[in-house]
């Protein structure tokens, strides 16, 4: 067996379609927290099968990540077990997942951030973020622009954990999202002489040394350059 289109993750569908290629006609059984409402009969080529929970009724919000599938020949053959790609369903509570992260390190102190959410609502904010951009969430992939937590003042210089939760309509709170971390940088590095090049001096490829605070690329100016370029 193998996987040919996964479950989406997150989704809204507490009835998702799974569909995997088998080698041989047979019966399917699964295994793990999934069942199915499909035809147990498997054939031989691409089967597309309807996900739900072993009881066949339909699946209850949540990560899956331990479904498994087999096929039995009609001679009693089983296959190996085909590990079902991890999802979560978001039908009833907001699943989240993240789009597009913040670069990092980035100079932009009001960086744009996009995730994805099962269901429209109301967007929070922790961990040092809020954001200048509406609260509503839609069902759907969503763009804020990050701030401070008080909506308005851009990031200062630092490291960022944040979190992002989406209520819906009916006061169901999602599981909080952590944004990746990303770092604001919005000052150029300072750089102090150690050791300058002796003066007077004979050598034509003087060595000299300089501390940064920050790594980076060496940029010459002056009557001056080096091969060298990492800081």
């Amino acid at each position: 067996l193998s996987e040919v289109t996964a479950v989406p993750t997150p989704t809204d569908n507490n009835t998702p379609n799974y569909t995997f290629s088998s080698t041989e006609a047979g019966t399917i059984s699964y295994g793990g927290a999934c069942g199915s409402s499909s035809s147990s009969a498997a054939t031989s080529g691409d089967n597309t099968v309807t996900l739900t929970m072993p009881d066949n009724s339909t699946l209850d919000d949540g990560t899956y990540d331990n479904c498994t599938i087999r096929v039995t020949d009609n001679v009693s053959n089983t296959s190996s077990p085909l590990t079902v790609s991890s999802f979560a369903i978001g039908h009833d509570t907001p699943a989240l997942a993240q789009v597009t992260a913040v670069p990092t390190p980035t100079d932009n102190s009001t960086p744009s951030y996009t995730f994805f959410s099962t269901e429209a609502g109301v967007i929070t904010y922790s961990g040092g973020c809020g954001s200048s951009s509406p609260s509503a969430a839609a069902s759907g992939n969503n763009a804020v622009r990050l701030t401070q937590s008080d909506n308005s003042t851009p990031l200062s210089d630092d490291t960022y954990n944040c979190t992002i939760r989406v209520t819906d309509n009916a006061s169901n709170i999602s599981n909080p999202l952590q944004v990746a971390q990303f770092v604001i940088d919005t000052t150029g590095p300072i750089v102090q002489e150690v050791t300058p090049v002796a003066n007077p001096g004979n050598d034509t490829t003087p060595r000299y040394i300089f501390r940064s605070n920050e790594a980076g690329t060496i940029v010459y100016g002056g009557s001056c350059i080096s091969s060298d370029t990492s800081a």
